[in-house]
């Protein structure tokens, strides 16, 4: 039975091998200035995708000076310092690259191919305004929504959601009518790098002129039909009202897949006794469900995680369950690995209760003590990486069957699923742990 309600999470977890890495392997930036500095940045880049629409749209000085008039004035009310920037670049373009050659003054508004092919990228334009004046607030006030992590997955969902789509749609047409991106580029980064200098504002007399030679074509003249048709302007997730919550969530996937591959390569690790893997499997789920609430959500995908890697890797080649007396070489090191990976499932789980009851956590909830347990576990288990790639533990092989068990994890399960469910996780149980229920005590 299919969940409903799917979460965003699954829209933005792309399933490509080792992206989807928890964040002790993430880029971060080292500080806010950086972090300015990257802004600055997106904000030339996407100057370049708007100086690029104008020379496409140059043939009807009219429609450019609707385009530009809608991105200054109808995607933000009022004057911020992302859109006076944006005039400067608008006006240096227009001046420079348009003004000495083109004169007409048609009125064919929306009738070109070139038109079409702008409306159809509104979206992602007023995306990129709304998200580049969030992040100029939020880096020139006081005010900690986000934390840099949180600011540096803004930073590159921008340029997935934004940057990338319009360089998709733009890239046919990039060389028509003389767009030379390194050219322009040069110039427009100048124009930007002063953007959080206090008191680097344009005067009003230098503002008037730029919007005499901009906007003068339209002046006085009302919106034309297929301006007015123009995509409705919503507020972009990116740096919104739910963004950090939808981040915690997505960690918390992360890390769900993160954890399941380092049972995984424990699992392999002990796998020349069989007997001795299945009992690290079962105190690991026995001691990471005591004590935790509303456990089944995080549990249940750990024993899923357990079953799969059982049955399709290890059962087949290794052998089956049998009692010998003796233990896997390497169960010391598995046993203080089994009581690090317990201890940051039950955190897990308290993060995913959380969040999944419309509960608020900050982001300490899932970075300190589970980031250092993470970096634990890589130090504990580096010792036995040999044995378990010679066993056939491939991360990358099951990295993306492992991401399709967690990215469900916020999800609604239907009501009528659950018996269904239910029956599945007996089942698992009997397969993994019969033949140690039956052993004689």
């Amino acid at each position: 039975m299919k969940s409903r309600d799917t979460s965003l999470v699954l829209r933005r977890l792309r399933p490509l091998a080792g992206s989807f890495r928890y964040y002790p392997y993430t880029r971060t930036f080292s500080g806010k200035e950086d972090i300015k500095a990257e802004v600055m940045r997106l904000g030339v880049e996407f100057s370049v995708h708007v100086a690029q629409s104008m020379l496409l749209l140059c043939d009807d000085i009219p429609t450019l000076s609707w385009f530009c008039y809608m991105l200054w004035k109808g995607v933000i009310r009022g004057q911020n310092h992302v859109l006076e920037r944006l005039l400067r670049v608008m006006h240096f373009v227009y001046s420079k690259y348009i003004k000495p050659k083109r004169t007409a003054t048609s009125q064919d508004c929306g009738n070109s191919v070139q038109w079409e092919l702008i409306r159809n990228t509104w979206k992602h334009f007023a995306d990129g305004v709304i998200i580049l004046n969030r992040f100029d607030w939020f880096l020139r006030t006081n005010i900690t929504y986000f934390d840099e992590r949180q600011l540096s997955s803004a930073i590159d969902k921008y340029k997935q959601q934004v940057l990338e789509k319009l360089d998709d749609k733009l890239r046919s047409l990039s060389e028509v009518n003389g767009f030379a991106k390194v050219t322009i580029e040069s110039n427009i980064s100048a124009l930007w790098k002063s953007l959080f200098d206090d008191g680097e504002t344009i005067s009003r007399a230098v503002e008037s002129r730029f919007l005499r030679d901009l906007f003068m074509p339209i002046f006085r003249k009302p919106l034309p039909r297929d301006i007015l048709a123009m995509p409705v302007v919503s507020s972009p997730y990116i740096l919104g009202k739910n963004f950090e919550t939808e981040e915690l969530k997505e960690e918390s996937v992360r890390l769900g897949v993160e954890l399941s591959l380092y049972v995984a390569q424990s699992m392999f690790s002990l796998c020349d006794d069989i007997r001795t893997m299945l009992w690290f499997c079962y105190r690991l789920w026995r001691d990471a469900k005591a004590g935790a609430i509303n456990e089944g959500h995080v549990m249940d995908r750990l024993l899923l995680v357990m079953h799969y890697v059982y049955t399709k890797y290890i059962k087949p080649t290794n052998g089956v369950y049998q009692i010998d007396g003796n233990n896997s070489a390497r169960w010391g090191v598995m046993w203080e690995t089994d009581k690090i990976i317990g201890y940051q499932f039950r955190m897990l789980n308290c993060t995913v209760y959380l969040l999944k009851a419309g509960g608020t956590c900050g982001r300490e909830a899932t970075s300190s003590p589970v980031e250092e347990g993470v970096k634990k576990l890589v130090e504990t288990l580096e010792c036995v990486r040999s044995v378990s790639k010679a066993y056939g533990f491939a991360r990358d092989a099951m990295e993306t069957d492992i991401l399709d068990m967690w990215k469900s994890l916020f999800d609604t399960e239907a009501k009528e699923a659950r018996h269904t469910l239910r029956a599945i996780k007996q089942g698992i149980i009997h397969d993994l742990f019969l033949p140690l229920f039956n052993e004689a005590p």
